[in-house]
């Protein structure tokens, strides 16, 4: 009943957004938002009291409990039908979801089913619970539109569907936005730490961001958005996660992410929240935790506790190991004893997620095809026995999951070619026999059916139209919907407000006129943000029109020789090594002022002096202030790296390194919308030559580091920069010790 009250909930949202932005249209307000008197969870407790006192809307009425009772038992009647004219391997098939990024020898990407017969035929053979797409799969807009019809329609012609009747996909994708976004030609977003920085107008971004991005994917057809990330930062020193996590604030991370659902499910798509239990570790390898329960309980936990308690439909669990949560078990040698991923422990999945949260939704591994599932992080021993990657070892994997209480295993194997296709054939049929041996209980594959099922009615999947009769009609509305001028500025305008002043010495804004100034992005692809924001702030006014602009990464030079304002923009690091060369240096220490992307992310490595990166900001700020240039630090990801920076005499952070290869001036295929590119990096840069303020706070805490005796650099326990820190205007003179609240 929850459910169908959190539905209710979500209408009052949507009807109380559209109010406001009609409102705020005509009073000149900004779009979509939300009343000044009333922070989200106000709207929250009304939603879940039914009342709403503003807008006229105060005549809709709750459905009563009788109505809410009338329709959940016809949704279980239904469910409990379709699930008993199942055989078991039909069962098994809802509960797995496969990638199709690529099929044949010549691995070629999946973008038109219709294209290759042979992954159709494949995808036939069993009626799946859903597929996952990602960016081999994604290309313009109306190509995804067809390939999402065309795998609807060609499930609906399965062996299966024949016999237990049409049960439409679950189609997948990760759009948490910022580093994660698989909507290539939509619009990426600013990234979870982004919107966290936009302080006291968080939730209202977060919203903002989910209505975007479940318009967007509702548009394409895809119906499952894995995000977001409800983790809470607990170790900055091996940290995967890096700005796809709203903040360290357990309490900041529950609300902003119920916001984010709230704005997702305007448009009916489902909210996934990950990683449970929420240590904050996305990491692609191995990894451990040690976390104990009292510091997971203020920490993730209560993240995820807020979101069963506001009716979570969806959870994807961890990868990561929990040695002070979980029971040792023995690894596949018998003798080394070691830890399984969350998504494989009973203790984690049903005893705290099921039992003690009372999650009774939909649970979805993480990815099985990754190393986390073959190798222990702590002792390097693998994990089941048997070689990797083949049918026998990953039943062992799959038998784990599903009795520790997970309902959809997600990626055994890429359905990638015919020996795929015999794989996924033992598979259905070794998780079968699993269930016939007596080692998984068919009980618990009728659970996980249920859940699969009653999630798909809810949505009105097993309602859905799988003819594509509208289709034509659908790929136009997409393409007005996908990556529009009216997203992205709602994008650009977060992006604006997350820009966070972190030290100013009195140097900023930098001027534009008669000034000479080096911007050195990472890479090469750092370019084109870095001359987007020019563009903008040469037509704004704030760099001279005729400025003489050598771009050396592009090789494009413009401008009058004899203009007073000089920009030269160049790079310091190639991908792999260092390429700062002899040539900016001289450009460096010719300059008035040096503005430095750095993009630090995860770990400890990209912080010491050895990392090929980390040198070229180190020589850039060296030379700088060699010569007496102001050096500006854009710390344009995990903005750790204004620790080592700290005598610079400006860092200003973004919080998003992703994105810089599209061009925000190039239309989409078959649109005149535009892509995923970066709107951070371009609104940092406007506020750092004076084009707009600077009105972020941070949303974690960053601590100090010392240099240890043998030369490399670590945390030192102290708190540096406070979260919900920024820098005043015009900021005194900070020494290097003082620290910041």
């Amino acid at each position: 009943m929850k459910y169908i009250r959190k539905t209710f909930k979500l209408l009052l949202c949507t009807v109380m957004t559209l109010a406001v932005a009609l409102s705020a249209g005509c009073s000149g307000n900004g779009e979509n938002a939300l009343p000044d008197s009333a922070a989200f969870g106000d709207l929250s407790e009304e939603a879940d009291a039914f009342e709403v006192s503003s807008g006229g809307v105060d005549a809709f009425e709750a459905p009563s409990d009788e109505a809410d009772s009338i329709r959940e038992a016809d949704m279980e009647a239904r469910v409990s039908q379709m699930s008993d004219a199942m055989s078991l391997e039909q069962k098994v098939a809802q509960m797995i979801m496969p990638a199709i990024r690529t099929w044949g020898r010549k691995r070629q990407g999946v973008t038109n089913l219709s294209a290759l017969p042979g992954l159709a035929e494949a995808l036939r053979r069993h009626q799946y619970g859903g597929v996952i797409l990602f960016g081999s799969n994604i290309v313009d807009t109306e190509q995804t539109v067809r390939l999402i019809q065309n795998l609807q329609t060609n499930n609906a012609q399965s062996a299966d569907a024949t016999t237990a009747g049409v049960i439409p996909y679950l189609v997948a994708a990760d759009q948490e936005g910022g580093a994660v976004a698989r909507l290539t030609m939509g619009t990426r977003g600013t990234g979870s730490m982004a919107i966290g920085a936009t302080g006291g107008e968080a939730e209202q971004s977060a919203l903002d961001t989910g209505r975007i991005f479940g318009e967007e994917l509702a548009a394409l057809g895809i119906n499952v958005n894995l995000g977001p990330c409800i983790d809470v930062i607990t170790d900055l020193t091996d940290l995967g996660m890096s700005t796809r996590v709203f903040s360290d604030d357990s309490k900041i991370v529950s609300k902003l992410g119920e916001a984010f659902m709230m704005g997702v499910g305007q448009s009916g798509v489902i909210t996934t929240y990950k990683h449970f239990p929420g240590a904050g570790d996305g990491s692609d390898y191995p990894t451990s935790i040690r976390l104990t329960r009292e510091q997971l309980e203020t920490g993730g936990l209560l993240a995820f506790r807020k979101a069963v308690e506001n009716g979570a439909e969806m959870v994807m669990t961890s990868a990561t190991t929990f040695p002070l949560l979980d029971d040792e078990v023995l690894m596949a040698d018998g003798v080394t004893k070691g830890y399984y991923p969350a998504t494989l422990s009973p203790k984690i999945v049903t005893g705290m997620l099921r039992e003690e949260l009372g999650f009774d939704g939909v649970v979805i591994t993480d990815a099985l095809e990754m190393e986390q599932f073959v190798t222990e992080p702590d002792t390097g021993a693998v994990l089941f026995s048997g070689r990797v990657g083949t049918v026998k070892y990953d039943l062992q994997t799959a038998e784990k999951a599903i009795n520790a209480g997970c309902d959809i295993l997600l990626i055994p194997t890429d359905l990638n070619d015919e020996d795929a296709v015999r794989y996924y054939d033992d598979y259905i049929s070794g998780i079968s026999a699993l269930v016939r041996e007596g080692a998984v209980s068919e009980q618990r594959i009728d659970e996980s059916v249920r859940r699969i099922l009653r999630l798909k009615a809810r949505h009105g999947l097993l309602d859905m139209d799988t003819s594509g009769e509208d289709i034509e009609r659908r790929i136009e509305t997409a393409k007005q919907i996908v990556g529009s001028a009216a997203h992205h500025a709602v994008e650009s305008d977060i992006a604006a407000k997350a820009v966070t002043r972190l030290k100013d010495n009195g140097v900023l804004p930098l001027s534009g006129k008669g000034n000479r100034v080096v911007i050195i992005g990472r890479t090469n692809y750092d370019n084109i943000p870095i001359r987007y924001a020019i563009d903008s702030l040469m037509r704004g006014g704030f760099i001279d029109a005729d400025a003489r602009i050598e771009n050396r990464i592009d090789g494009e030079i413009s401008g009058s020789e004899n203009a007073s304002t000089s920009i030269v923009i160049d790079r310091y690091y190639d991908g792999k090594t260092l390429s700062y060369s002899n040539r900016l240096s001289r450009a460096v220490r010719n300059a008035d002022a040096v503005v430095c992307l750095s993009a630090v992310g995860a770990g400890m490595d990209a912080l010491q002096d050895n990392n090929p990166a980390m040198m070229g900001v180190s020589r850039a700020f060296s030379d700088a202030h060699e010569a007496g240039a102001k050096f500006v630090l854009l710390s344009d990801n995990l903005p750790v790296d204004a620790t080592r920076f700290q005598n610079a005499d400006a860092i200003v952070c973004a919080y998003l390194s992703a994105g810089f290869g599209v061009d925000p001036t190039a239309r989409t295929s078959g649109s005149e919308n535009v892509g995923a590119f970066n709107a951070n990096v371009p609104a940092a840069l406007r506020a750092i030559f004076g084009a707009a303020d600077m009105p972020g706070t941070l949303p974690i805490n960053i601590p100090d580091l010392e240099k240890k005796p043998d030369g490399t650099w670590a945390y030192n326990g102290e708190i540096l920069y406070k979260r919900g820190f920024s820098a005043p205007i015009p900021a005194l003179s900070i020494s290097q010790n003082e620290k910041h609240t």
